[in-house]
């Protein structure tokens, strides 16, 4: 420390003087405080020009940098804006309405909108179509049930065959929801042995007899192997939906075929007609209220065998020899024409209980076996025999003709 002044009274005085010699001040508390107002002032200088340098220096470094952090600031912009939009887009009920609208338009990609129960089958654009085309036909009938439809998917419920469940995550931050499908076997019915039945275009399957299961978990399950017997076979499991089923079977040389869409899981698909049922529709027909049974006939009373029949049977019952008569029919074959026309082989037993004579209470049984081949055709005209129609019941031909005598 150098020489300094008194400062009350101006006296030189040497450094290390605690009271001044000439009037006595505390020179050393005053230097004390001046010590310390300076190192104060120093410090708080100081701070300053490293306050300012700081700054001055992170200006100069931004602005050397200028199109990095444009970038940066570039990428924090669009991280909020990204932010912002998933959260409305990934809301349950945003989802749910995307996925609603998807699966009730064929037109649109709905893949992704779509799960299932099972890995067991496939959800692509493809396998998913049976169920946009469901959707589109029921809402078109019943447009008031799409509220309902969502109402089952916001509390969770299921609706038929569909649930709208959380599956994964979009981004790893939002729930992505989508409407989860339960997978359904389809039970196929037919009159046809060996009957191919495609759905969709592609190929399911022939029903046979067997019963066996197939490399794509199918099974067959049928009664016996009589030609007269319903077949019936499983396949699946399917995505449910409105699908488009053809069944095809060669007999004799034409090929029959049948298509028809269907939601169910059983449909029936009945490409010919079986001997029992061609032996139904004729037997209604070959008996005494032949009448009442013109809609079983194309063309109604104006087909010529219905008027045969109708003559035919008003004989029997003014004929005063015959006490009573019955009429039994047995259908041999039946053979396709075409995809709507049959050929049907049959015979028809007559048994006439015939009075002797006037005077006499015995009779005699008569029988007589006629064999024909008529035409039988399938009709849009559901109302009666589920459209199946006689066409022409063919000429008789008499095979036997026996007397038994009763007293």
């Amino acid at each position: 420390m150098k020489d300094f002044f008194c400062p009350n009274c101006g006296t030189k005085l040497k450094a290390g003087t605690r009271f001044c010699q000439n009037c006595g001040y505390n020179v050393d508390k005053f230097t004390k405080n001046g010590n310390d107002s300076n190192q104060d002032t120093d410090y708080t200088q100081n701070a300053r020009r490293e306050s300012s340098g700081t700054v001055k220096s992170f200006t100069q470094k931004w602005g050397s940098n200028k199109k990095r952090n444009n970038i940066i600031l570039a990428i924090i912009i669009l991280l909020i804006v990204f932010l912002t939009w998933g959260h409305f887009y990934y809301q349950e009920d945003n989802q749910m309405n995307r996925a609603t609208t998807a699966i009730g338009d064929p037109d649109k990609a709905a893949a992704k909108y779509v799960t299932s129960t099972t890995s067991q089958v496939k959800i692509n654009n493809s396998t998913v179509k049976p169920i946009q085309k469901y959707f589109q036909k029921y809402f078109q009938k019943y447009p008031g049930d799409l509220s309902s439809l969502k109402q089952k998917f916001s509390e969770g419920e299921k609706w038929n065959d569909y649930q709208f469940i959380q599956k994964g995550r979009a981004w790893l931050i939002w729930p992505r929801y989508k409407i989860q499908a339960e997978p359904n076997y389809i039970t196929v019915n037919t009159d046809q042995k060996g009957m191919l039945v495609k759905m969709d275009g592609k190929s399911l399957g022939t029903v046979t007899s067997n019963t066996n299961t197939s490399d794509n978990g199918t099974s067959d399950v049928n009664s016996s192997d009589n030609s007269n017997s319903s077949y019936s076979r499983s396949f699946g499991p399917y995505l449910p939906g409105l699908h488009t089923f053809v069944g095809t079977k060669n007999v004799d040389g034409h090929q029959l075929k049948t298509t028809l869409s269907s939601s169910d899981d059983t449909i029936t698909i009945n490409n010919g007609i079986s001997n029992d049922t061609a032996q139904s529709l004729l037997s209604g027909v070959f008996q005494s209220n032949v009448d009442d049974e013109d809609e079983s006939f194309v063309g109604g009373q104006n087909n010529t065998g219905y008027k045969q029949l109708v003559k035919m049977f008003d004989g029997f019952q003014d004929d005063d020899g015959v006490r009573g008569y019955d009429a039994k029919v047995n259908v041999n074959s039946v053979t396709p024409i075409s995809d709507k026309k049959f050929k049907v082989n049959y015979q028809v037993k007559f048994t006439f209980d015939n009075q002797n004579n006037d005077d006499d209470d015995s009779s005699t049984k008569k029988i007589q076996i006629f064999k024909y081949t008529g035409t039988i055709v399938k009709t849009n005209d559901q109302n009666s025999n589920n459209g199946l129609k006689i066409k022409d019941l063919g000429h008789a031909k008499k095979v036997s003709e026996s007397n038994e005598h009763e007293d």
